[in-house]
């Protein structure tokens, strides 16, 4: 069996900011909609029992042809269960552009870039050791941060809102519920609450 990492016809790969991010196959499903240890890899079928880099799935080659295909993803996701075509390609080629690629889409978009995050890394590193050699300024750090995000998010929210976004997508940005987003910013997109919050988030200077 090759290793998920290897390249591979049979894998779909998902980058971002240059890193692979996500990697997704076609599943064999047996008549009762299990998982079998086989996937299609684009002309034929191919034992791939299990996720190498999680460990965490195992599939056990079942008795009889595959009946259906289902889209799945190295971070353990999977789509719902298509019956084969007469070619499974043709169904490989469905669960690939409707399922996964839809998970790709809903995984990624509120995934701040890699050098943003590498930035926020630092920042909570130098934070960390503010609070061990001097706590009362980390304090007084964490309150001005504090103070400036609050807006930011406000604002984030009115611009998802402007731009056609869903309350469940910021709902699933924020981390919390559709009805939670939607109480707490329900102003956002119109009114003078989100001109104040922008009148908060000056720019930090260079």
């Amino acid at each position: 069996m090759l290793s998920p990492m290897e390249e591979d016809p049979a894998m779909w790969d998902h980058y971002l900011d240059g890193h692979r991010e996500h990697e997704g196959l076609a599943r064999a499903l047996d008549e009762s909609g299990a998982p079998d240890g086989r996937i299609w890899n684009g002309h034929a079928w191919q034992e791939w029992d299990s996720w190498g880099e999680t460990g965490l799935v195992t599939f056990p080659l079942r008795a009889g042809g595959p009946a259906a295909l289902r889209a799945e993803c190295q971070c353990l996701w999977h789509g719902p269960a298509r019956t084969l075509d007469a070619d499974p390609s043709v169904t490989a080629a469905a669960v690939k552009k409707l399922d996964w690629e839809f998970h790709i889409a809903a995984a990624t978009v509120a995934v701040p870039p890699r050098d943003f995050e590498e930035e926020m890394n630092d920042l909570l590193s130098r934070l960390y050791a503010l609070v061990q050699d001097r706590p009362l300024a980390a304090l007084g750090a964490l309150r001005e941060l504090e103070g400036k995000i609050g807006p930011q998010r406000s604002v984030a929210v009115g611009c998802a809102r402007r731009q056609g976004e869903s309350w469940q997508k910021v709902a699933d940005a924020l981390g919390v519920t559709r009805q939670s987003a939607w109480e707490k910013y329900q102003f956002a997109g119109t009114g003078a609450d989100v001109d104040a919050a922008y009148a908060r988030t000056t720019p930090p200077t260079p």
